[in-house]
């Protein structure tokens, strides 16, 4: 069995699938937050340019899919946001 060497890339990359693992698992688990929607869509546009999935290409494209979802949630978030906050004008 072919053992890949630990880099210090390799670590970043693994510790950034960890956390945003985590942080959509919290999403979806009721803590439906502008705020963190924002971190993921961070998290995964920091996986898609990583220069360990230079080379490979699925991996890259499951991100970018990722990516574009979560750019819709937290867009969507921020709208559904504002229009809470938007004050009553009465006439």
């Amino acid at each position: 069995m072919l053992q890949q060497q630990s880099t210090p890339e390799r670590t970043e990359l693994i510790r950034l699938h960890a956390a945003t693992c985590l942080s959509m698992t919290q999403f979806i688990n009721g803590h439906h937050c502008p705020k963190l929607a924002h971190f993921i869509v961070r998290q995964l546009s920091l996986l898609v340019v990583h220069p360990e999935l230079e080379h490979v290409s699925s991996s890259r494209e499951m991100y970018q899919q990722l990516l574009e979802h979560w750019q819709k949630v937290t867009a969507y978030l921020l709208e559904q946001q504002g229009a809470r906050e938007l004050p009553s004008k009465y006439h």
